[in-house]
């Protein structure tokens, strides 16, 4: 049975092993730079589904940005009363086109997919014409302005063809490191 990890936390407690196995595997760990829940997974762990995304926004984006995203998220199923993921251009169309905001099929239809990150931020994203057509386009359209800040993970064919070597990348190595997390500022210090 695979290690579940349910957390973030979870996730930073195994950090030592995952590294130790990574530098033992270099083709994997050149692979886990393009996608690092893949390559965990690759290792034999297993994440929580329910809460898979919300680590890999955290690795991506960083805590603010995640739980920014998580809130969303929410934001989004609750308006259209169904999980919709932001960040699968077919599932937004279908959403949008089962909402009216898309029209049902021919015609001149709108990219769906995610704005892609580039240097300097995302290009406009083509869902903003219809901000104004369904409530469900505000937080939205947001996820995708916030999600687009960094790269996102390399899809699982890939990831796939980097670590069987079919496709290779500009890096030759990877290295990290382990760092303890800065202290919090609002945390006690002082024992009562």
């Amino acid at each position: 049975m695979a290690d579940q990890i349910d957390t973030f936390s979870d996730l930073q407690a195994r950090a030592g092993a995952i590294l130790a196995r990574l530098s033992a595997a270099p083709t994997l760990a050149i692979a886990a730079a393009t996608n690092p829940l893949l390559a965990v997974e690759h290792l034999g762990y297993q994440f929580n589904p329910d809460t898979r995304a919300g680590i890999g926004d955290r690795i991506r984006l960083g805590p603010t940005a995640a739980k920014k995203l998580a809130d969303l998220r929410t934001t989004i199923a609750r308006l259209v009363d169904r999980q919709v993921d932001p960040d699968d251009g077919p599932a937004v169309r279908r959403l949008l086109t089962d909402l009216g905001v898309l029209p049902g099929s021919g015609g001149d239809e709108p990219d769906t997919d995610p704005p892609r990150w580039q240097p300097g931020g995302a290009g406009a994203d083509p869902l903003e014409p219809f901000r104004d057509r369904h409530p469900v386009l505000v937080p939205l359209l947001e996820y995708r302005r916030i999600s687009a800040r960094r790269p996102r993970f390399a899809p699982p064919r890939a990831f796939a063809a980097i670590l069987g070597g079919t496709v290779t990348t500009p890096l030759t190595a990877v290295s990290g490191r382990l760092q303890s997390p800065a202290p919090d500022p609002e945390a006690e210090t002082h024992p009562r």
